[in-house]
């Protein structure tokens, strides 16, 4: 129960619909094969989040069409393990016709994300898009550390100067407890159970207390399609 106080990122189920919603409105080949950058593994997104495989992945493997699922994490469910920074893997990627890339809370995690942003926008062809979420309002969360890069869809698309906006929205995202699979009365416990035990992780501690604020306030996430134009 205590491995709640990781605070891993949730793609909420409203993201996800939000982001199946625009995937399957667009014409098929300007959308795959998709890259789905910081996958993470089949478990997350099968299991943890199941949401995020029955909105977003099922339908491309009912319909046949190709979704390349990477992660610099070599496990179960990752397609192609690389990092996006090493030529080689660009390389690679370059030879694999991706049409889109779908970007999850994934930017506010790096560092370097305009030299991230850059690079991802070399990937897409013009005509091609990327699908990008970021928190909104949402609680600072290590994995392994978190920038507090919070932006609204201008500033989001700021980072991406050869695409244009097609569409964007701040996705309300409910209370923090519900947006896991985890029951929020159990989920609420785990947390009130870590706080009276700060000699665990002491270090971590501070995090779990920042973040336990946030379980009863309302969570939300910037969501925005980009097209590419030049």
């Amino acid at each position: 129960m205590l491995s709640i106080t990781v605070h891993k990122i949730t793609m909420f189920r409203e993201e996800a619909k939000w982001l199946s919603n625009i995937i399957y409105s667009l014409e098929p080949n300007s959308v795959f094969p998709m890259l789905n950058i910081g996958s993470s593994n089949k478990k997350f997104r099968e299991q943890e989040q199941p949401w995020i495989d029955e909105l977003l992945f099922k339908p491309v493997r009912e319909k046949e069409y190709s979704v390349i699922h990477t992660d610099m994490k070599n496990d179960v469910g990752v397609d192609l393990v690389g990092n996006l920074c090493d030529p080689v893997f660009l390389q690679k990627l370059s030879e694999m016709n991706i049409k889109s890339v779908l970007c999850s809370n994934l930017l506010e995690h790096l560092t370097n994300r305009e030299e991230i942003c850059k690079i991802i926008s070399s990937i897409i062809p013009n005509g091609g898009y990327i699908f990008v979420t970021v928190p909104y309002k949402y609680p600072y969360h290590r994995d392994p550390i978190d920038t507090m890069f919070r932006p609204n869809i201008e500033e989001l698309s700021n980072l991406f100067p050869d695409f244009k906006i097609v569409t964007g929205e701040i996705v309300e995202g409910g209370y923090l407890v519900k947006s896991t699979t985890t029951p929020p009365t159990l989920y609420a416990l785990a947390m009130f159970i870590r706080l009276i035990l700060p000699i665990y992780q002491p270090l971590r501690w501070f995090d779990s207390l920042r973040y336990a604020l946030w379980l009863f306030r309302n969570i939300s996430v910037s969501c925005v399609l980009l097209e590419k134009v030049k």
